[in-house]
């Protein structure tokens, strides 16, 4: 089983195509703000992003997509 669960993730954001833009766009962030916590966890930048966007961590403003 996938986590976090796709689902979760959409019903966070509302569409599945507004979840591919905000995940891909925190997923760069993270990359950069964070690469020895990603390194440790062996987690890659996007399922980092996608964990954060499940348990409600991302926030997102509908005019900045």
């Amino acid at each position: 089983m996938l986590y976090p669960k796709i689902d979760d993730c959409i019903r966070e954001i509302g569409d599945k195509y507004s979840l591919v833009v905000v995940a891909a766009r925190r997923g760069k962030d993270v990359g950069v703000q964070k690469p020895a916590e990603l390194a440790k966890m062996r987690m890659s930048e996007l399922t980092y992003a996608m964990k954060e966007i499940a348990e409600g961590r991302v926030t997102i403003y509908r005019g900045s997509l």
